[in-house]
Protein backbone atom coordinates (compact mmCIF):
# COMPACT_ATOMS: atom_id res chain seq x y z
CA UNK A 1 0.00 0.00 0.00
CA UNK A 2 2.81 2.40 0.82
CA UNK A 3 4.51 1.79 -2.57
CA UNK A 4 1.25 2.53 -4.38
CA UNK A 5 0.88 5.78 -2.41
CA UNK A 6 4.46 6.77 -3.22
CA UNK A 7 3.90 6.12 -6.95
CA UNK A 8 0.68 8.11 -6.98
CA UNK A 9 2.31 10.89 -5.01
CA UNK A 10 5.22 11.02 -7.47
CA UNK A 11 2.87 11.03 -10.46
CA UNK A 12 0.95 13.93 -8.93
CA UNK A 13 4.25 15.75 -8.30
CA UNK A 14 5.26 15.56 -11.96
CA UNK A 15 1.84 15.73 -13.65
CA UNK A 16 -0.66 17.84 -11.72
CA UNK A 17 -0.43 21.60 -12.19
CA UNK A 18 -0.50 23.77 -9.11
CA UNK A 19 -3.13 26.48 -8.83
CA UNK A 20 -2.17 30.01 -9.83
CA UNK A 21 -2.72 31.10 -6.21
CA UNK A 22 -0.20 28.53 -4.97
CA UNK A 23 2.31 29.47 -7.67
CA UNK A 24 1.85 33.15 -6.80
CA UNK A 25 2.58 32.39 -3.14
CA UNK A 26 5.74 30.50 -4.13
CA UNK A 27 6.83 33.46 -6.25
CA UNK A 28 6.20 35.92 -3.41
CA UNK A 29 7.91 33.73 -0.81
CA UNK A 30 10.99 33.34 -3.06
CA UNK A 31 11.05 36.94 -4.31
CA UNK A 32 10.57 35.86 -7.95
CA UNK A 33 10.26 38.82 -10.31
CA UNK A 34 8.60 38.78 -13.72
CA UNK A 35 11.32 40.98 -15.26
CA UNK A 36 14.07 38.65 -14.09
CA UNK A 37 12.21 35.64 -15.48
CA UNK A 38 12.24 37.44 -18.83
CA UNK A 39 15.94 38.29 -18.53
CA UNK A 40 16.96 34.77 -17.56
CA UNK A 41 14.81 33.30 -20.31
CA UNK A 42 16.45 35.63 -22.85
CA UNK A 43 19.89 34.58 -21.64
CA UNK A 44 19.13 30.86 -21.87
CA UNK A 45 17.46 31.21 -25.27
CA UNK A 46 20.46 33.18 -26.56
CA UNK A 47 22.85 30.53 -25.29
CA UNK A 48 20.88 27.65 -26.77
CA UNK A 49 20.38 29.32 -30.13
CA UNK A 50 24.11 30.07 -30.29
CA UNK A 51 24.91 26.42 -29.55
CA UNK A 52 22.44 25.11 -32.13
CA UNK A 53 23.31 27.63 -34.85
CA UNK A 54 27.07 27.20 -34.61
CA UNK A 55 27.34 23.45 -34.02
CA UNK A 56 28.74 21.92 -37.17
CA UNK A 57 27.74 18.34 -36.40
CA UNK A 58 29.24 15.30 -34.72
CA UNK A 59 31.22 14.43 -37.85
CA UNK A 60 32.97 17.83 -37.79
CA UNK A 61 33.08 18.40 -34.02
CA UNK A 62 34.61 15.40 -32.25
CA UNK A 63 33.78 14.83 -28.56
CA UNK A 64 37.02 16.44 -27.38
CA UNK A 65 36.05 19.65 -29.24
CA UNK A 66 32.45 19.78 -27.99
CA UNK A 67 33.54 21.26 -24.68
CA UNK A 68 35.43 23.99 -26.56
CA UNK A 69 32.32 24.65 -28.63
CA UNK A 70 30.12 25.00 -25.54
CA UNK A 71 32.68 27.27 -23.83
CA UNK A 72 32.86 29.48 -26.93
CA UNK A 73 29.04 29.71 -27.05
CA UNK A 74 28.89 30.48 -23.33
CA UNK A 75 31.49 33.24 -23.59
CA UNK A 76 29.80 34.67 -26.69
CA UNK A 77 26.46 34.84 -24.84
CA UNK A 78 28.10 36.40 -21.78
CA UNK A 79 29.74 39.04 -24.02
CA UNK A 80 26.45 39.88 -25.76
CA UNK A 81 24.77 40.51 -22.41
CA UNK A 82 27.77 42.53 -21.17
CA UNK A 83 27.26 44.85 -24.14
CA UNK A 84 23.80 45.53 -22.70
CA UNK A 85 25.16 46.14 -19.19
CA UNK A 86 24.08 42.76 -17.82
CA UNK A 87 26.82 40.69 -16.19
CA UNK A 88 26.58 36.99 -15.41
CA UNK A 89 29.57 35.76 -13.44
CA UNK A 90 29.34 32.40 -11.72
CA UNK A 91 30.94 29.09 -12.61
CA UNK A 92 28.02 27.13 -11.11
CA UNK A 93 25.56 28.42 -13.70
CA UNK A 94 27.98 27.64 -16.51
CA UNK A 95 28.50 24.12 -15.13
CA UNK A 96 24.74 23.64 -14.88
CA UNK A 97 24.16 24.51 -18.53
CA UNK A 98 27.25 22.65 -19.68
CA UNK A 99 26.04 19.46 -18.00
CA UNK A 100 22.55 20.02 -19.37
CA UNK A 101 23.75 20.56 -22.94
CA UNK A 102 26.06 17.57 -22.90
CA UNK A 103 23.29 15.35 -21.58
CA UNK A 104 20.51 16.46 -23.93
CA UNK A 105 22.44 17.68 -26.97
CA UNK A 106 26.10 16.84 -27.45
CA UNK A 107 25.83 13.21 -26.25
CA UNK A 108 22.49 12.68 -28.00
CA UNK A 109 23.13 10.51 -31.04
CA UNK A 110 19.53 11.11 -32.18
CA UNK A 111 20.00 14.86 -32.69
CA UNK A 112 20.32 14.54 -36.46
CA UNK A 113 17.14 12.50 -36.84
CA UNK A 114 13.78 14.02 -37.67
CA UNK A 115 12.24 13.09 -34.30
CA UNK A 116 14.74 15.29 -32.48
CA UNK A 117 14.45 19.04 -32.68
CA UNK A 118 16.28 21.93 -31.11
CA UNK A 119 12.86 23.52 -30.73
CA UNK A 120 11.93 21.01 -28.03
CA UNK A 121 14.85 22.15 -25.89
CA UNK A 122 14.09 25.83 -26.55
CA UNK A 123 10.43 25.27 -25.62
CA UNK A 124 11.41 23.44 -22.44
CA UNK A 125 13.35 26.49 -21.24
CA UNK A 126 10.68 28.94 -22.40
CA UNK A 127 8.17 26.99 -20.32
CA UNK A 128 10.45 26.88 -17.28
CA UNK A 129 10.77 30.69 -17.22
CA UNK A 130 7.17 31.42 -18.28
CA UNK A 131 5.96 33.43 -15.30
CA UNK A 132 2.26 32.99 -16.08
CA UNK A 133 2.19 29.32 -17.12
CA UNK A 134 0.76 26.88 -14.60
CA UNK A 135 3.47 24.58 -13.30
CA UNK A 136 3.64 21.26 -11.50
CA UNK A 137 5.56 20.88 -8.25
CA UNK A 138 8.41 19.34 -10.28
CA UNK A 139 8.38 22.34 -12.64
CA UNK A 140 8.49 24.76 -9.71
CA UNK A 141 11.40 22.92 -8.10
CA UNK A 142 13.38 23.06 -11.36
CA UNK A 143 12.45 26.70 -11.89
CA UNK A 144 13.48 27.72 -8.37
CA UNK A 145 16.81 25.92 -8.65
CA UNK A 146 17.78 27.60 -11.91
CA UNK A 147 16.33 30.99 -10.90
CA UNK A 148 18.46 30.96 -7.73
CA UNK A 149 21.57 30.02 -9.71
CA UNK A 150 20.87 32.84 -12.16
CA UNK A 151 20.31 35.25 -9.25
CA UNK A 152 23.69 34.33 -7.74
CA UNK A 153 25.29 34.82 -11.15
CA UNK A 154 23.73 38.19 -11.98
CA UNK A 155 25.94 41.17 -11.19
CA UNK A 156 24.63 44.71 -11.25
CA UNK A 157 27.84 46.23 -12.54
CA UNK A 158 31.11 45.24 -14.11
CA UNK A 159 33.62 44.08 -11.49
Amino acid sequence: MNDKYNKLSFLAYINNPMTWETISMVYTKNNIKYEKCQLYSDFVQSLLITVFDTYMGDDVTPPQEQSNHFNWCWNRTIDIFKEEGVYFENDRIMEYFSEFMFEVFYFNKEKNKTNYTDNAILKLWLDIFDYIKLKTNADIDTFLEIYRLMEMSLKTEKN
